[in-house]
C-alpha cells in the first residue's frame, strides 16, 4: 500500500459550529421564553425603556398626525364644494350678463340717422346700494 498521507481537500466543508445550543422541544422553548420574559421584567435594559418610551412617543405622533390629515381632508373637501357652488354662481351669472347684452342688442338695432355714441339707456341694470369694490 501507499504510505503517503492524503493531502486531497476534502469534498465537503465543515460546517460552523452551532451556537443555537442543544435542540428543545416546544414545550421547553415556550418555558426558557417565558422565563426570559420574566427575566427582562425583573431586571430591565435601560436601552430598551427608552426604546419603548420612543416608540411609544412616536405612535402617539403618528396618531395626532393622522388625525390632523383627516382634518384637512375634511376641510379641502368642504373648500372644493364651496368653489364648485361659486363656479355654479359665476356662470349662471355670466349666463344672465349674456342674455341681457344679447337682448340689450337686439331691441338697439340699426337707429334711423341717430348719432351713434347717443345713450338711450344703460345695457345692464344698475345696482344700488353700496358695492363690494372696496
Amino acid at each position: 500500500m501507499d504510505d503517503r498521507p492524503d493531502q486531497r481537500p476534502d469534498a465537503r466543508p465543515e460546517s460552523p459550529p452551532s451556537t443555537a445550543g442543544p435542540a428543545l422541544s416546544k414545550t421547553e422553548a415556550k418555558t426558557e421564553a417565558k422565563t426570559d420574559v420574566v427575566a427582562r421584567t425583573s431586571n430591565p435594559d435601560p436601552v430598551l425603556e427608552r426604546l419603548d418610551r420612543l416608540s411609544d412617543l412616536l405612535m402617539r405622533r403618528i396618531d395626532r398626525l393622522e388625525e390632523r390629515v383627516r382634518s384637512l381632508e375634511q376641510d379641502n373637501g368642504e373648500i372644493i364644494n364651496l368653489l364648485i357652488a361659486v363656479k355654479a354662481g359665476l356662470e349662471e351669472a355670466s349666463g344672465d350678463l349674456i342674455a341681457q347684452l344679447e337682448e340689450a342688442d337686439d331691441t338697439a338695432g340699426p337707429e334711423d340717422g341717430s348719432d351713434d355714441e347717443a345713450e338711450d339707456g344703460p345695457l345692464f341694470e344698475v345696482p344700488c346700494g353700496p358695492t363690494m369694490l372696496h
